[in-house]
């Protein structure tokens, strides 16, 4: 009968050991593959970085083209102004020497 409550105790320290080491299993597995993944890190901190960079190329020519745009219409806007002056002085030569038809 002594023998017996021994042999249980011995039979869930196995168990426990079992599962123990199904434990370590996984958190060993689960370690390895955040090894692997942390090594993605300084890629992609590289990839992070050129993007940085493009961006702030981008933003820069967006600036200069938008300059070259406000330049483009100022332009627009004086010749409409002189366009609208010479069809006025050619509507007073017209009328003035009889060539408008009404």
């Amino acid at each position: 009968m002594t023998g017996e409550p021994e042999s249980h105790t011995l039979h869930l320290l196995r168990e426990i050991r079992a599962e123990m080491r199904e434990g370590f299993t996984k958190v060993f597995d689960d370690l390895a593959e955040l090894r692997e993944q942390t090594k993605l890190i300084p890629q992609l901190a590289k990839d992070v970085s050129e993007l940085q960079v493009a961006v702030a190329s981008m933003r820069a020519d967006q600036g200069r083209a938008n300059e070259l745009l406000e330049k483009v219409h100022e332009t627009q806007k004086n010749h409409g102004a002189r366009l609208n002056a010479i069809d006025g002085r050619l509507a007073l030569i017209e009328k003035h020497t009889g060539m408008v038809y009404l």
